[in-house]
């Protein structure tokens, strides 16, 4: 008693949310669908915790900037679609988004701020705070998501490494690509989204665990939630959906090593009660919350 009261601070609002979408060229529909389930998301995120304040990044999972590699190469889509990429790129801007591109454009776990290529959002995201994130008092935060979340399907994914390096103190440091996204006194949700095994990422399970751990100081500091193909089992499969049958299932080693998880389908016809189940588990973590 001598102590006084012994409940966590909790997170008091405090979320840091860190996206890591696959962007090879089967993401379309998964794509459509997190855009579709987010706004929902963050409205239940704010009505269950008291001090809403987030910051929301979506790391590069391949280190490219894909309009380089797509668009401008002398066998790209624009040599046949000038000015622009053709149909599913028709915002790209020949010949001048190149000169816009940055050092941290093309850095692995980067905060996205200028997808380009096929079914990316192909413009610069004006976000609020002038960050490679989404801060909570961003006016249009339906708009600034779709921008950084609209990774397209003209790349690559190395799930692992690039949620691992967008936490790092390399990119969250003074002068970082991610200066300032991750908080010591925030929660930390992870959100992979992808169709196919990481075979890209140099690390590991164990690893990647390590890691996490390092930038938070405690595993229960930390949800993590994936989107990831599923087994088909007895049900019929839904065309142009990816399945995983071969266990274990895809970060299914990774997440077993953290208290807080969900875990959706990928096939999902709405990805809107996955996210509602993820707010409970962030809502459950935020009130054990003890920052480190």
């Amino acid at each position: 008693m001598d102590f006084g009261p012994v409940q966590p601070p909790g997170c008091q609002g405090k979320v840091d949310i860190l996206f890591v979408i696959s962007r090879l060229g089967t993401m379309v529909t998964e794509q459509t669908q997190l855009l579709a389930s987010f706004p929902g998301f963050i409205d239940t995120i704010e009505q269950e915790l008291e001090g809403f304040d987030v910051h929301i990044l979506t790391a590069n999972p391949d280190g490219l900037w894909p309009g380089k590699y797509v668009c401008e190469t002398g066998d790209g889509a624009c040599k046949d679609y000038f000015p622009n990429c053709g149909p599913t790129a028709m915002d790209y801007q020949c010949g001048v988004y190149p000169e816009l591109v940055t050092k941290c454009d093309e850095v692995l776990g980067a905060g996205l701020t200028f997808n380009t290529g096929g079914y990316a959002a192909n413009k610069l995201c004006d976000l609020h705070g002038g960050h490679r994130y989404i801060v909570g008092d961003e006016p249009d935060m339906a708009g600034a998501f779709e921008c950084i979340a609209k990774v397209g399907v003209s790349g690559d994914d190395a799930m692992g490494d690039a949620m691992i390096a967008a936490i790092s103190p390399k990119l969250n440091g003074v002068g970082g690509c991610n200066e300032g996204f991750l908080r010591d006194d925030a929660l930390l949700v992870v959100v992979l989204i992808t169709d196919t095994n990481d075979t890209e990422s140099q690390s590991f399970d164990k690893t990647q665990y390590e890691a996490i751990v390092a930038a938070k100081g405690d595993a229960d500091a930390v949800v993590m939630l994936a989107v990831v193909p599923q087994p088909l089992g007895d049900a019929e499969p839904v065309p142009g959906c990816s399945y995983d049958n071969t266990p274990p299932p895809l970060f299914g080693e990774l997440f077993s090593r953290f208290s807080y998880t969900v875990v959706g389908d990928t096939c999902a016809s709405s990805y809107a009660p996955f996210f509602d189940e993820a707010v409970g588990k962030i809502s459950e973590a935020c009130e054990s919350f003890v920052p480190q």
